[in-house]
């Protein structure tokens, strides 16, 4: 067999209810030169019964340490020059495959090509989308797209050896691990190539490790954001640093709301501390998000919105 092109990687855990209608989105786009790959972590679920309905899957189960280690594991195994993550519950858009293998072909010199990317939400039987991004502005591989905008690590295809020099995923994070990896990228001046096509359609639902609004991982991605842009802060240029510092502001006021919302007085105090430990203006961005807030506040009868959000996620528990 010649050495396959693409190779598909899907981590996994309990993703039973989903990971269907994924390798349905993968089955039509399938030829001789794509493999795809299942890191399982020992689901309990009937996850690995609904997959052996799938042949064209290489299937390794085994513990790990979530899934950006599952990913890691993927791309150590993958036996194609590109790599491209697909998680299980959500799909690759049809005519994702042929796209890339254009770009491929049209840029030698790439080391990634990224595409469109949608996050949808089901409500009475519809899909309707949450955010998207198109504009090949958004895409781009600059710190400002990977810290104030969307990632998107899913809607980029990597060159497998440019992924390895660049040291994978780190384990250190566990929801926040691609915007660090992107980071690292854009600092290493990695060659991106942008395609017009929408190339992934990310499910938006309560269970979701990525799509985290309102859930009960908020918090914990927000911690993580946190200490990932207080690293690259260290040893950022004066150019990333002026963007880090304006991630590191809204990370900082949004906790900052948070705390006070729920009247968490030393976590408030803590904020301060964070905030103006990198802008002496904080207080200034902070009062103008208090602000901000007020009418909604008070329409929503004194209500946050991430209350509400919460309030919602338990209803459907």
């Amino acid at each position: 067999m010649q050495q396959p092109l693409i190779t598909i990687i899907t981590p996994s855990f309990n993703a039973g209810g989903t990971i269907g209608e994924t390798m349905e989105s993968v089955l039509p786009q399938l030829s001789d030169d794509i493999d795809h790959l299942l890191i399982d972590a020992c689901s309990t679920d009937g996850t690995l019964d609904i997959v052996k309905k799938y042949p064209h899957l290489t299937v390794l189960s085994e513990r790990d340490r979530g899934i950006y280690d599952g990913m890691n594991k993927g791309a150590a195994l993958a036996k194609a020059e590109w790599i491209l993550f697909l998680q299980a519950d959500d799909w690759l858009p049809a005519g994702t495959i042929e796209t890339y293998r254009k770009a491929i072909l049209e840029d030698p010199m790439a080391s990634l090509i990224c595409g469109s990317a949608e996050a949808v939400k089901e409500s009475q039987g519809r899909w309707s989308a949450v955010w998207s991004v198109t504009e090949t502005s958004r895409k781009l591989l600059t710190a400002e797209n990977i810290a104030l905008g969307e990632p998107m690590i899913n809607a980029r295809l990597f060159k497998k050896r440019a992924f390895e020099e660049s040291g994978g995923f780190s384990l250190e994070y566990t929801l926040a691990s691609d915007r660090d990896f992107l980071l690292k990228a854009c600092a290493a001046g990695m060659n991106q190539h942008e395609v017009d096509a929408m190339t992934y359609r990310y499910r938006w639902h309560s269970g979701s490790s990525t799509m985290t609004e309102g859930n009960a991982l908020t918090a914990r991605l927000s911690q993580e954001n946190l200490a990932i842009v207080k690293a690259h802060l260290s040893k950022a240029t004066d150019h990333t640093r002026r963007t880090l510092r304006k991630w590191h502001d809204r990370l900082t006021v949004q906790a900052a709301m948070n705390a006070l919302e729920e009247y968490r007085w030393a976590d408030l105090l803590k904020c301060f501390k964070d905030g103006t430990s990198e802008n002496r203006g904080w207080m200034t961005c902070f009062t103008t998000e208090v602000l901000r807030s007020l009418p909604g506040f008070v329409s929503r009868g004194g209500r946050t919105k991430s209350r509400i959000l919460n309030l919602k996620e338990r209803s459907l528990r």
